[in-house]
């Protein structure tokens, strides 16, 4: 008898799997798509690169002048897709698209086990999965998502994974699901492996998408608002145990610098998303609501798992909703919540649903059951219609975003350039070359080229001295090119489009899209340069360019020395050249602490200028070879101590109970 719940446990979840494979299986064999404005172009390059340098990965030379590799994104799928390409053999937008495509499918079963073993009702947690596989109910709640999906019976979570590429997001609520469920079993049985595998999940969570962590935290107030007052306090030191534990061990991924970027960029990415006074009316919105509901199933006497999910409902239906129609945003980019929105509220849907079912007769019952699954299968026809029509192929070979690429690959090998929009998606997948930018905004640790790159696209209150002021930034932030798209790209890159015409000499262009040589001396990033040339002062903004010119002056001096840099690795330079005593370096490469140097074999100090990019004084006299080398800092080494700290105390914690009840043989 124990046997046939889980059986039929895994029945459901490969029906489950059926249903999605066949809405999603085109995405399983696609490997460029006709939607070249999704930015999935960045994941297949962070893979692309992790497949290639496995065991360099401390420094990523090829975005926003060099970060730290913690700041391309956080790596969990790029990781699986540079394991998949690997393995496989596969192309690494292949490798993206099927790994991404497996978690598309994978979300609905880990929604079912988790409705399901708190439940303990399997068929109304089938349904509250089919539901979530087969409809999107924020096609209903929001008229301007049910307009950019295309029909209010249209699949949103598809959409979102095979339009807009946000492969990250569809991991993370694929994981969502499990996460909490360990974090559940392990409040109500206390027993350690499920605090083991809460940990895993939640780090899986925290480890795919930003959105996640914030899912994590309102799906454990939720769980916590379930306990009673006596058991508050032990779930309390037990969720914050879990999540203390966890953040340690991954702590080397998600450094404190890094969380701080985030918070800073996320709120001016996309819109102005800084926590104000209606921030806080809509939180405590939030929080009344939640409170409210969890009276009214007390009054009510709801099942705890009915419970969970209004409240979870009412946390993760808020947040995108307050932003949409309201315009109150309680957290950054809140829009981007609808797919947890529709993880929360297809089970609360079924659920109820099963409740007043259990009140009707039995003969109506089963018609509704009847009409249901008649329903089920007519939208599945009509998902794998939408799949067909959304899911489309492309000759990549034929598209500008590859051309550029390869040309640049050709007259350009190394040099950095600047390119935009969809093409900057795309061009690390085909390209080694660094791009000025590039990259994801909220990760971004140089808000001086952040500033650079708005002057650049916007010309803002520039006047006749855009194409000036911006030719300044290119070069400050040693750009070798840079590359106009076509005025009718998703992302209007550039505001006055044609600005460098006749100011810049064009070398190249396809479909409009025209890439213009901007003037340098050197192509190195290395420059030798006099002391006070370095920028002192941070610009109050992209047309305070006082500085910025005296720089750029020194850069194209004829009279001083030409410096060479040559990368040994993705995080070692050697810079060759001749210098005075009195003389400096600018590295026009993203300062941080961890970068270290020494010239003529011994060690001198780097310091930042004031546009975020590195400076040091050799004190050579005559030959120069300097030799820079990236190691992460005293952040990245204390958070590796803490973390292999915190993995021993965990091993320790768990053996023990092994050791415990280990036999002693008898002599």
């Amino acid at each position: 008898m124990k046997t046939r719940p889980a059986r039929w446990l895994w029945v459901y979840s490969l029906l489950l799997l059926a249903v999605n494979v066949a809405v999603a299986h085109r995405l399983f064999t696609l490997e460029y798509s006709a939607h070249l404005e999704s930015n999935e172009g960045s994941f297949m390059a962070i893979g692309r690169i992790m497949a290639a340098h496995p065991q360099d990965l401390l420094w990523w030379p090829f975005w926003d002048a060099g970060i730290p590799f913690q700041h391309t994104y956080l790596p969990l799928l790029p990781a699986m897709v540079a394991v998949f390409s690997r393995c496989t053999g596969c192309s690494p937008a292949l490798s993206f698209h099927a790994v991404a495509a497996f978690f598309y499918c994978f979300g609905a079963v880990t929604l079912f086990w988790l409705a399901s073993l708190m439940s303990k009702q399997p068929g109304p947690s089938f349904c509250a999965a089919l539901l979530y596989s087969l409809v999107s109910p924020v096609n209903f709640l929001s008229r301007v998502i049910r307009a950019d999906n295309g029909g209010i019976w249209n699949a949103r979570r598809l959409q979102i994974l095979g339009y807009y590429g946000e492969g990250p997001h569809i991991v993370t609520v694929a994981f969502l699901p499990v996460a909490v469920l360990c974090i559940y079993l392990a409040l109500t049985t206390g027993r350690k492996r499920y605090y083991l595998a809460s940990g895993l999940a939640t780090a899986a969570v925290m480890l795919s998408n930003a959105f996640g962590t914030v899912d994590l935290f309102c799906a454990v107030l939720c769980l916590l608002a379930l306990s009673d007052g006596r058991g508050i306090w032990r779930r309390l030191r037990t969720v914050a145990a879990i999540g203390a534990a966890t953040y340690l061990v991954v702590s080397p991924i998600m450094l404190p610098s890094l969380l701080m970027v985030i918070r800073r960029n996320s709120a001016m990415v996309g819109g102005d998303y800084r926590f104000t006074g209606r921030s806080a009316l809509g939180l405590a919105i939030l929080i009344v609501a939640c409170a409210l509901c969890r009276l009214a199933s007390q009054r009510w006497n709801l099942p705890s798992h009915l419970t969970f999910f209004l409240l979870l409902s009412v946390f993760l239906a808020g947040i995108p909703l307050l932003a949409l129609h309201f315009g109150i945003f309680v957290v950054p980019q809140p829009h981007r919540y609808q797919v947890e929105l529709e993880l929360a509220l297809c089970p609360l849907l079924a659920f109820a649903a099963h409740l007043v079912l259990q009140r009707l007769p039995a003969l109506t019952a089963k018609a509704a059951l009847i009409c249901l699954l008649g329903l089920c299968a007519r939208q599945t026809v009509h998902y794998v219609r939408y799949a067909r029509r959304l899911i489309l192929p492309i000759d990549i070979a034929a598209t500008t975003e590859y051309k550029i690429a390869q040309w640049v690959n050709q007259h350009r090998s190394g040099q950095r350039v600047m390119v935009t929009s969809t093409q900057s998606f795309l061009f690390n997948v085909f390209s080694d070359t660094p791009q000025m930018h590039g990259g994801h905004d909220p990760n971004n640790p140089n808000w001086s080229l952040a500033v650079a790159a708005f002057t650049i696209l916007s010309g803002m209150n520039a006047g006749p001295r855009d194409a000036e002021i911006s030719i300044l930034w290119l070069k400050a932030f040693g750009a070798q090119a840079v590359a106009v798209p076509y005025p009718d790209v998703y992302y209007r890159a550039f505001a006055h489009p044609r600005k460098f015409d006749g100011v810049l000499p064009v070398r190249w262009s396809d479909a409009g899209t025209v890439l213009y040589a901007v003037p340098n001396r050197s192509p190195s990033p290395a420059h030798v340069v006099p002391p006070q040339a370095i920028v002192r002062r941070t610009p109050v903004n992209g047309l305070d360019v006082e500085d910025l010119a005296r720089y750029v002056g020194a850069l194209d001096d004829p009279a001083l020395p030409i410096a060479t840099l040559t990368w040994k690795n993705l995080h070692a330079i050697h810079i060759q050249t001749t210098a005075q005593p009195d003389q400096a370096i600018s590295v026009q490469i993203t300062w941080h602490p961890g970068w270290h140097a020494r010239a003529n074999g011994r060690e001198v100090p780097i310091t930042r200028d004031a546009i975020g990019l590195m400076a040091l004084q050799p004190g050579c006299n005559g030959s120069c070879a300097i030799e820079m080398y990236y190691d992460g800092g005293s952040e990245l080494k204390a958070a590796l101590v803490l973390s292999l700290i915190t993995l021993g105390l965990c091993l320790a914690y768990f053996s023990r109970g092994l050791l415990q009840n280990a036999r002693i043989p008898s002599i």
